[in-house]
């Protein structure tokens, strides 16, 4: 009996120890746990003060460059939003006067432009009217002999031609120069050709009718011999 009961109390102390066992290791992960939470603890702290040391670096490094720091630009786009209507309404006003503006001075240059092409085209049509009244002054004139020159009719003739060939010069119309000239397809209309020793190939040679320009641009071309 006696050896039956010391096989039991030792079976008992065997299990008293496993527990004991069993229940020591968790202790000691437990301190393990707390011995690695008090030493990473540390270094989590090292590692933010690192990163905010890191930050406030690359903020002054920012402002030194002439850049703005991430948190005055959200500042400032927070103030941006933060518009009062009344100067929404002040720019938008603003931007629809210019535009108007812009529009009108537009619309001013194109009307003067009109209206200058206009006159012009009013004013050649007329001017092509009158050449035919001057070509035949100049042809009346010239059929004249010196004695009816001298007459009265031969001068009132000759004085209104003047009078029409200084008012045709003050609009700008200007007889384009012929005899002696090479010959220009843009000013001159060749009619005929002739030899002439004096004078080199393409050259005019003599003016059948005078040709008129209009403050630089044709109203009539001349009509010319060209030599040969």
């Amino acid at each position: 009996m006696e050896e039956k009961k010391n096989s039991d109390s030792k079976a008992v102390n065997e299990e008293t120890m496993e527990m004991d066992s069993e229940q020591a290791v968790p202790a000691e992960e437990e301190t393990v746990k707390e011995a690695q939470e008090t030493t990473t603890q540390p270094e989590d702290a090292e590692q933010e003060t690192e990163k905010t040391e890191q930050k406030d670096s690359e903020e002054k490094t920012a402002e030194d460059c002439g850049a703005e720091p991430e948190d005055k630009k959200k500042k400032k786009m927070f103030n941006k939003k933060k518009k009062d209507p009344k100067d929404e309404q002040i720019e938008a006003l603003n931007d629809k006067y210019q535009r108007l503006f812009a529009e009108f001075q537009n619309f001013r240059n194109r009307s003067e432009k009109e209206k200058s092409s206009m006159f012009e085209i009013g004013a050649k049509s007329i001017i092509e009217k009158i050449l035919p009244v001057v070509d035949n002054f100049e042809r009346g004139i010239g059929a004249l002999s010196e004695e009816d020159l001298g007459s009265p009719v031969g001068q009132g003739m000759d004085l209104i031609y003047k009078q029409m060939a200084k008012a045709l010069e003050e609009m700008g119309v200007e007889a384009i120069e012929t005899e002696g000239k090479e010959f220009n397809p843009e000013l001159h209309n060749a009619v005929m050709q002739v030899e002439n020793d004096e004078l080199e190939e393409n050259m005019i040679a003599r003016e059948l009718q005078k040709g008129y320009t209009y403050k630089g641009s044709v109203i009539r071309h001349s009509m010319v011999a060209v030599t040969k």
